[in-house]
């Protein structure tokens, strides 16, 4: 059974070059229509030329009734997507924009309550890659760190709340992980639920990070274990893809060093900050990672811990509670011999290594 996905994203978080790389992984498989890109087309074709940087300034009714007649081809083309059809397709799109200061919607619900799309996507980036992706652009010194933050919530926000209610399920995916988990969530997951056949097991994977930076083989540890239960089948969601967490550390050592900025790279682009500016949006890089990383477990059918130390991590022990007591299976590499009967009443088992994990997961049905 195809499906229709509804994918969303603020503008610099990449997610139509993360959604087109998707398709390819796909092979060919699933076709991308972007709303943004598409209404740039169909204005040209109504001999209409509208300067990037200048759409969002225009008039709003001209504004929705382009959005309308773009949404009126993409129905279209949508109900291709239904039946039989071997093909699936993903609608990218904002559902709001940050502009001037002030939150403007950019979706249109009659259409999107006509196309009824099946699964409802969010692409998220650091903060920090998305300021440097926009300071190349129409948006330059538009934005502080905090406002990215908070549109980037609301982004995510909005899609959530349109897809309960629709009654369908809803992802928040780090632009950092692979294409491929996009591609087994529309084929291994939602087509496999769509033809009543079980899908894939998803895990969020939870591991100490503060308590082993500067462990790079602890991290490489990390990735062996994700790296194996991903081969073994398991879709896994890797909180570190968002990583901003890193600028608070940069901005909090710039202080004690007397500094005012920092500067960081991505993707080959030099961004220097402001420790002032970093710090004004600390507080809602902090909240957002603990709310983030509780929506990882709710879309995942449990929770694989690796715990390679014996350093208590509040972050990890508040996720194995969060998981156990929201009806996730709690599954833990666990190597040392003395451990908390904490840990224990909060797991629903806990395995020497990775191989032993994955082996019961196949005896158990979770994976083929």
């Amino acid at each position: 059974m195809p499906v229709i996905i509804f994918a969303t994203g603020i503008s610099g978080s990449g997610r139509l070059d993360y959604l087109e790389a998707a398709a390819r992984e796909c092979g060919g498989r699933v076709r991308v229509i972007d709303i943004g890109r598409k209404m740039f087309e169909k204005s040209s074709e109504l001999g209409i030329e509208i300067p990037e940087g200048k759409i969002l300034d225009m008039d709003p009714f001209a504004l929705d009734y382009l959005r309308a007649i773009t949404f009126e081809d993409v129905l279209k083309v949508a109900d291709r997507y239904r039946g039989d059809s071997e093909e699936d397709l993903i609608i990218s799109t904002h559902v709001c924009f940050r502009w001037k200061k002030h939150l403007t919607s950019s979706f249109n619900l009659y259409y999107l309550n006509k196309i009824d799309p099946d699964v409802y996507v969010t692409i998220v980036d650091n903060a920090h890659a998305i300021k440097a992706r926009l300071e190349e652009t129409q948006w330059r010194g538009r934005l502080k760190l905090k406002d990215i933050l908070v549109w980037r919530d609301e982004e995510a926000f909005i899609t959530e709340i349109l897809a309960n209610y629709r009654r369908k399920p809803f992802y928040i995916i780090a632009r950092r992980e692979p294409p491929s988990l996009l591609a087994d969530i529309i084929y291994r997951v939602e087509r496999e639920r769509a033809a009543g056949r079980k899908p894939a097991p998803k895990a969020y994977l939870s591991y100490p990070i503060t308590h082993v930076t500067g462990m790079p083989e602890l991290f490489e540890m990390k990735d062996e274990v994700k790296e194996a239960l991903r081969k073994a089948g398991v879709i896994v969601f890797d909180p570190i893809a968002i990583d901003e967490a890193v600028l608070v550390g940069l901005a909090e050592e710039a202080e004690r060093r007397g500094s005012e900025a920092v500067e960081v790279e991505v993707e080959g682009r030099r961004l220097v900050l402001s420790v002032r500016e970093i710090m004004e949006a600390r507080d809602d890089i902090i909240d957002q990672i603990v709310a983030r990383d509780y929506k990882l477990i709710d879309q995942s059918d449990m929770i694989i811990v690796f715990y390679p130390t014996t350093a208590i991590s509040p972050g990890v022990l508040n996720e194995i509670h969060y998981g156990f007591t929201h009806n996730k299976d709690v599954y833990a590499i666990f190597p040392h011999d003395v451990r908390s009967p904490f840990f224990e009443y909060y797991t629903t088992m806990i395995f020497k290594d990775h191989e032993e994990l994955i082996e019961h997961l196949r005896s158990s049905g979770y994976i083929k």
